[in-house]
């Protein structure tokens, strides 16, 4: 299994940029520019990989003048009308791997050749919207409205996270794929956990040896236990630290990681060093698992954002291990998507959303979890794919 392969067929990539194109005429722009950064992990190539199966090889790296300006960045260009064109930092690409059939390099120069791959589609004076996201620093961004200063940009961040948001069959199949070298990884991590003299980083090692023998990319293991079990991650980067577990800890975890052709596993699982479960920590964990299978028993088309929030929040709150823990989850597929389950979110979940239903609940003289799991929402069902077990 490798992570970015040809796997996936022509068919699903033209539907994709179809859309793309659809929402570009629907914004009244004559193209779209979709931007993305490399440096090892999907979450910040997420929209090159879903237009053009291309993520970037370099780190970030600062722009040298005269050598390179958005080293570590590509960009898709896709006209109303046309193929893309996909825009990489070097000629060294897997072109067997990449859905885009004109591929131009940039030789190190990212914006330019940008800029003058719009000047050669007419459009140095037109409506263009720039889908950058986070990864488009500011120097590379003005470096960008410099060589197309005739271009008029139009912000559409969201526009493909949008697409990525509605999935197809095929990608339901990858996200069980990506969901079994997870479960297998979790598990991993569990067992390790439970022993106590185990670090919480030998209890990662233990996911990815699993995970990356498979092929993943992993983003990280968001870990804390013991008296720092209250955090979310007690690490920062990484997400974990070296501490050694003691009998009666608990150790929760939140893993993500992309196995199969960029598409993500996302969920979280709580062990006690040991294997001993307290009485009080057993209600705590029993209270986060009920929250959380009430939040999928109630996923369903039709559900708001909003309601399927509430229904994991009434839960913690009346077995009084509510923390504050800010949302109940989140769609996913190549990294994180809206619709987010928080308050005030109105968004109705549809067939062929894939949503991570989560929470993080305790009681600050007992000790705090993590659990969540990830479903497919099917017109007529909810389809668990995080089957790796609540409980060792």
């Amino acid at each position: 299994m490798h992570l970015l392969t040809n796997r996936t067929p022509r068919t699903e990539y033209e539907n994709r940029w179809k859309r793309a194109q659809a929402v570009a005429k629907a914004n009244g722009v004559e193209a779209l520019v979709v931007w993305g950064k490399g440096g090892g992990t999907v979450d910040t190539a997420n929209d090159l990989i879903y237009l053009a199966n291309y993520c970037p090889v370099f780190p970030y790296a600062p722009d040298l003048p005269g050598h390179w300006a958005g080293l570590s960045h590509g960009a898709v260009i896709i006209p109303v009308s046309g193929e893309p064109i996909l825009i990489t930092e070097s000629p060294a690409i897997r072109r067997d791997v990449v859905s885009v059939q004109d591929v131009r390099s940039a030789n190190g120069f990212v914006p330019d050749k940008v800029a003058s791959t719009l000047k050669e589609l007419g459009l140095s004076h037109a409506r263009v919207g720039l889908v950058a996201g986070p990864w488009l620093v500011t120097s590379i961004y003005k470096r960008l409205l410099c060589a197309a200063s005739d271009v008029q940009f139009v912000e559409l961040d969201y526009a493909i996270e949008g697409l990525r948001t509605h999935k197809s069959a095929f990608e339901f199949e990858l996200l069980r794929e990506a969901a079994e070298v997870g479960n297998a990884s979790m598990e991993a991590m569990m067992k390790s956990a439970s022993t106590p003299g185990t670090t919480e980083a030998d209890a990662v090692a233990a996911a990815y040896n699993i995970a990356i023998r498979r092929g993943a990319a992993m983003i990280d293991a968001a870990c804390a236990s013991g008296p720092h079990s209250s955090f979310y991650a007690h690490g920062m980067a990484p997400q974990w630290t070296t501490r050694k577990l003691e009998t009666g800890d608990i150790f929760h975890c939140d893993m993500y990681g992309a196995a199969v052709e960029g598409y993500t596993w996302d969920f979280s699982r709580s062990v006690v060093a040991g294997g001993k479960w307290s009485a009080a920590q057993n209600e705590v964990y029993d209270g986060a698992i009920a929250a959380i299978e009430a939040g999928v028993d109630a996923c369903k088309p039709g559900i708001s954002a909003q309601e399927l929030y509430d229904v994991v929040l009434q839960v913690l709150q009346s077995r009084e291990i509510y923390c504050g823990y800010p949302l109940h989850g989140h769609s996913y597929g190549i990294g994180w998507e809206s619709p987010w389950l928080v308050p005030g979110n109105e968004t109705i979940i549809e067939a062929g959303m894939a949503l991570a239903i989560e929470c993080m609940a305790g009681r600050e003289e007992i000790g705090f979890v993590k659990f969540e799991h990830n479903v497919l929402v099917h017109a007529d069902r909810i389809e668990l794919i995080s089957t790796c077990p609540a409980r060792l």
